[in-house]
């Protein structure tokens, strides 16, 4: 009717206010309506991906495939750098490297430091090493002694390289789809990924029945790793913030606060899914941000910023 034409209208420009001054529907009665069209014309727009037979078992398992993958690489990364900490611990007192020592009011701290220094003086391998060694044992000491000192200070990220080489893997302009033909980003058309991954995510955040299993139960974590990475790797982060279907359905229940059922669909349930799975995503962003961001500090020291001239009403065009 014509609160749900409202609600089509709103979907395409969020303008409440005009929606709730145009006539019709009161305040309250508008927000209702709005939501509840906004939610049957997602749905009904997104008939296709819903209905789709094959997205659980064949789509939703090889994207948590992917994403399990991504986290053995993380996991991997983040347990070998808690070994390469207790290397460096262990290895302390052998290379003359010693904590700071605490200092009573009136004691000096380098005569602290110098005896603890003439106290370990024993240990420290490579002056004994090239005392005593052979060549060949020398050089090994002095290799093993630098290897372990500047191994974290060089910065090196397996995960990074891992996700530089997917990276490489999505340059088919499928991900990206063609220029938008307004110069500056799709808005209406689904041409990138993070188009699609919407219509996924909201196909899960649909609460299921009681004798059913949810997406969590039946694929974890893995299926929103490979989504937002592929999101991130492909710079739509932000558009996908924007633009989601679901996270439009979360800003209009903010105002409304009711629990109705559309189609089966207890909006309650829903919107606390949403906004469960919202959490997850800025979570995955920010640990993947901090690798990508260290890896493009080097290569782009200034964030690039483009100016793009306001609309010209069509009046203003023609004459």
């Amino acid at each position: 009717g014509e609160c749900e034409g409202k609600a089509i209208m709103v979907c395409r420009r969020p303008n409440f206010n005009a929606a709730a001054t145009d006539g019709g529907c009161h305040y309250e009665t508008t927000w209702l309506c709005v939501f509840s069209g906004i939610l049957e014309f997602f749905h009904h727009q997104l008939k296709d991906i819903v209905e789709y037979a094959e997205l659980k078992t064949v789509c939703f398992q090889n994207l948590r495939e992917v994403g399990n993958a991504l986290l053995f690489c993380l996991l991997s990364e983040q347990s070998l750098s808690q070994e390469e900490v207790c290397d460096l611990l262990h290895a302390a007192p052998f290379q003359n490297i010693l904590p700071r020592v605490h200092v009573k009011e009136g004691e000096r701290l380098d005569a602290k430091m110098k005896r603890l220094e003439a106290k370990y003086t024993a240990l420290h391998m490579v002056p004994l090493i090239e005392r005593l060694g052979t060549p060949q044992q020398i050089a090994i000491a002095r290799e093993g002694d630098l290897l372990t000192k500047e191994r974290l200070c060089c910065g090196l990220s397996m995960f990074e390289v891992i996700l530089t080489r997917v990276r490489g893997f999505l340059e088919d302009p499928i991900w990206r789809g063609p220029l938008p033909s307004n110069g500056v980003m799709h808005v209406d058309e689904c041409v990138e990924f993070h188009r699609l991954w919407s219509a996924m995510q909201f196909v899960y955040c649909i609460p299921v029945g009681a004798h059913e299993f949810t997406v969590e139960q039946c694929f974890g974590d893995g299926l929103h790793w490979a989504g937002c990475m592929i999101i991130a790797l492909l710079g739509q982060q932000r558009r996908f913030d924007i633009l989601d279907f679901s996270y439009h359905l979360l800003k209009v229940q903010k105002h409304d606060g009711k629990d109705e059922v559309i189609k089966s669909v207890p909006l309650k349930k829903m919107v606390d899914r949403i906004r469960k799975f919202q959490v997850l995503n800025n979570e995955i962003f920010a640990i993947l941000n901090k690798y990508l961001k260290s890896g493009d500090g080097e290569n782009m020291p200034v964030e690039h910023v483009r100016c793009f001239q306001p609309p010209i009403h069509q009046s203003l065009a023609s004459s």
